[in-house]
């Protein structure tokens, strides 16, 4: 965690929305109709007549292309083949750290920066937010922008770089920023999610008792990292809410993820993309609503140890039916890996 703020500040001023997407018991109980289509690969999507296919690609990074260590060779050929075909691929992922520090941190896992035209994350799109806030300021003869860090930031310089000086306690803060996960991964299959420990909790509800809005740079609740499951800041939202602060979120399933996605990838129709996740909630949700084409990724990530927990490990149709009804949310198609 890291350092005051004159009480003229407007500390609501670096947030842009104080709401979270709405929870599984907010929204309309209706069943889901529709079932996804099972494919092989992207080459079903992909190896049609020119005027049909896609014409980008939206990917998703952990649990798709990389378990957090290593890329999937699969996944690496799927791009290439991707790139062959002159299909503009984005990567899209919820992670705090900036694209540049993404796109380094996947070189060294084995994914060449050739294989993509583009990275978005929810951390570069808080930044461009924050550094931009710093700079109206700065304009303005206004203080530094004082933040209270709850998490890692990605490299150490996060905040520094985006011109916010970091605090230690929240009656010297403007806002509190979430980075990363937190705590220890559980290694188990199956492990429930890991709880939020007394400490930060604490914290939180100090902070927002004295008026602090909370910005989390990365919308999962959850990470899966080489095989261990995290506990995402993501998580941090509704634990502040219920505090009565007011939280923004930066990341998947916001449509302005989508639209950044979008035009990084230099695609301006949304019908002509597909977004490829592994994540109900984030990946396909925001994707559908954003108006594009989807594919759920079912072998790795999010949804893997549900989906395919039999002895054979195939996918198991009776849970992604369970799993589609309890999300109200269906894929296109689905698929168990990242592969052409």
């Amino acid at each position: 965690m890291s350092p005051r703020t004159d009480a003229g500040v407007a500390k609501s001023a670096v947030v842009m929305s104080a709401s979270l997407p709405p929870g599984p018991d907010l929204l309309e109980k209706t069943e889901v109709s529709a079932q996804p289509e099972r494919i092989d690969g992207l080459g079903a999507l992909f190896d049609g007549a020119a005027g049909a296919s896609p014409r980008a690609a939206l990917v998703d990074v952990w649990g798709v292309l990389t378990d957090g260590a290593r890329a999937y060779p699969p996944a690496i050929d799927a791009l290439k083949r991707l790139r062959g075909r002159g299909v503009r691929v984005a990567l899209v992922s919820n992670t705090s750290r900036r694209g540049a520090d993404l796109a380094r941190l996947l070189e060294g896992q084995g994914l060449d920066p050739d294989l993509y035209d583009a990275v978005v994350t929810g951390g570069e799109l808080a930044f461009a937010q924050l550094s931009g806030e710093v700079a109206r300021r700065r304009r303005c003869g206004g203080d530094a922008l004082r933040c209270l860090v709850v998490g890692t930031q990605p490299g150490g310089d996060w905040a520094r770089e985006a011109g916010l000086q970091c605090v230690d306690t929240p009656d010297a803060a403007d806002l509190v920023l979430g980075f990363g996960v937190l705590g220890e991964g559980d290694p188990r299959a199956g492990a429930p999610l890991p709880t939020l420990d007394v400490e930060t909790r604490r914290l939180l509800r100090a902070a927002a008792r004295s008026g602090l809005p909370l910005v989390l740079t990365n919308a999962d609740t959850s990470v899966r990292i080489a095989g261990s499951l995290y506990l995402g800041i993501g998580a941090l939202g509704a634990v502040y809410q219920s505090f009565g602060g007011n939280v923004r979120i930066y990341g998947k399933p916001a449509p302005e993820m989508y639209a950044a996605a979008l035009k990084a990838a230099g695609m301006s129709d949304p019908a002509r993309a597909v977004m490829i996740g592994d994540t109900l909630a984030t990946d396909i949700a925001g994707a559908r609503a954003a108006g594009l084409a989807t594919v759920l990724v079912t072998g790795s990530g999010s949804h893997a140890h549900e989906l395919h927990a039999g002895p054979g490990g195939g996918l198991c149709a009776d849970a992604l039916a369970d799993l589609v009804q309890r999300a109200r949310v269906c894929p296109d198609h689905v698929m168990e890996a990242m592969q052409w």
